[in-house]
């Protein structure tokens, strides 16, 4: 089978690659095995650089025996603004839920946790913290965030 790209899908599949890249290998520093066919693949597909006429953003690194972004990509590609606009908001939703859990425990016990979709009334109780966390941060951010 044989994909045809043009030079621009080609710079949209480099910021595709590059946004996989740094939700799987951004916080490891070792290669991990489990996501290495990712990694052999991402490298595969930038080794087509030359045939996009994309040599200013992707280059081979011969000492890494790599192909790396370069300079110019992280200057242009959106992607960096996509990856903060998902850290964003993952990070308000995980704060919601984590602050909401933990005031449901506090209230119940942690058996609690076990009974979140069996009963609606708990369901509604969790759903309800979520909704006062999520219109305090809405409203203040973190400004009347403490810890004791």
């Amino acid at each position: 089978m044989k994909i045809h790209l043009t030079k621009n899908e080609y710079k949209a599949l480099l910021d595709m690659l590059y946004i996989t890249h740094m939700v799987l290998h951004g916080f490891h520093v070792e290669q991990r095995e489990e996501t290495l066919k990712y990694w052999d693949l991402e490298q595969k597909l930038y080794s087509f650089t030359k045939d996009f006429d994309a040599e200013d953003l992707v280059s081979y690194d011969k000492k890494y025996e790599e192909y790396m972004l370069t300079r110019k990509f992280d200057d242009e590609t959106p992607a960096t603004k996509f990856l903060n606009e998902y850290d964003n908001e993952v990070f308000w939703d995980e704060l919601i839920e984590n602050l909401a859990k933990r005031d449901l425990i506090d209230k119940h016990g942690p058996e609690i946790m076990q009974r979140i979709l069996k009963d609606e009334a708990v369901f509604n109780e969790l759903r309800s913290y979520k909704i006062k966390y999520s219109e305090e941060f809405e409203k203040n951010g973190i400004k009347n965030l403490r810890l004791s």
